[in-house]
């Protein structure tokens, strides 16, 4: 029973490490989605719009310790444009984070498969690891109670830039049929999937952008001295349907496209002190996927 690549790569922290096989080492996924003109409601803001967009690309190398243990290695890049032309707070819109983490698989228990991870992301503009990074500790059991039925529990956090995270994981695997599947994973995502074909699947989830369990972003071009070495993160919450394309759980392309609901922007100073959200209504967008695995 394997997730869907679609589901995976909104945290790109956040996997199980399902695509982690002794006769396929490598493993290169990226995603690109990018939000219509959002609309702020803050008084004295409207009329202003938000074009948000983000994206992750990365490459895993993983090796078998013995037939029941890997090591899994991750190195790639987080992308964010916070288009946002009358921002009161920092003049900088595109952030590129750098992100590194290894992982230990493991099946050695019968009926489960664990991760234990740690990883780290910093900004790649100012390469300032002790202002700017992000360090990330993952513990996911996975318990294969049938062959239609999988039970997901653990935590994910994070610490870095005056802030701190953490989360339990917990959610399921259902396949109802054999050809639908519904998969509700927390913080991750939830999502009804239909399997047209051995090759193709449609589905529509529920998920969300930014997100105060991924990144606090330190600022840059701050406009006031309480922003100009300050931290900031988006969210949002968003419903999307996509169609994939999967050949032989090697190769899966795919193209979605829904309805972001809208959510808020928080800025903080360099102390997470300070705090101010700024409020933005919904709007559409788009997404692309695709991974490769050999």
């Amino acid at each position: 029973m394997l997730p869907s690549f679609a589901l995976a790569t909104d945290y790109i922290f956040l996997n199980e490490g399902a695509f982690v096989k002794p006769q396929h080492p490598w493993h290169v996924e990226g995603d690109f989605s990018k939000v219509g003109g959002a609309s702020l409601t803050n008084a004295g803001m409207q009329g202003t719009k938000l074009h948000y967009s983000e994206g992750n690309a990365a490459v895993f190398f993983s090796h078998f310790i013995n037939q029941e243990n890997a090591l899994s290695w991750q190195v790639g890049l987080h992308y964010i444009d916070v288009n946002w032309k009358q921002n009161p707070a920092f003049t900088e819109n595109q952030y590129t984070y750098a992100l590194a983490s290894m992982n230990w698989i493991s099946d050695s228990i019968q009926k489960w498969r664990w991760k234990i991870g740690a990883g780290i992301s910093f900004d790649t503009k100012t390469c300032n690891v002790g202002q700017t990074g992000v360090y990330y500790g993952t513990l996911w059991g996975r318990y294969t109670h049938s062959d239609h039925l999988d039970l997901h529990l653990g935590f994910f956090g994070y610490y870095g830039a005056m802030n701190g995270f953490i989360l339990p994981v917990l959610g399921f695997d259902w396949w109802m049929t054999p050809k639908w599947q519904l998969r509700a994973i927390f913080p991750q995502d939830a999502a009804l999937r239909y399997h047209i074909t051995n090759y193709f699947a449609a589905a529509i989830l529920a998920t969300s952008m930014g997100g105060p369990y991924r990144f606090p972003y330190r600022i840059q071009g701050g406009t006031t001295d309480q922003t100009s070495d300050g931290v900031f993160k988006i969210y949002s919450t968003a419903l999307e349907g996509n169609l994939e394309l999967s050949l032989e759980n090697i190769c899966t392309l795919g193209v979605g496209g829904g309805y972001d609901f809208g959510g808020w922007l928080l800025v903080m100073n360099d102390k997470s002190h300070h705090k101010r959200y700024y409020f933005f209504d919904g709007a559409p967008y788009v997404r692309f996927f695709a991974s490769l695995t050999f």
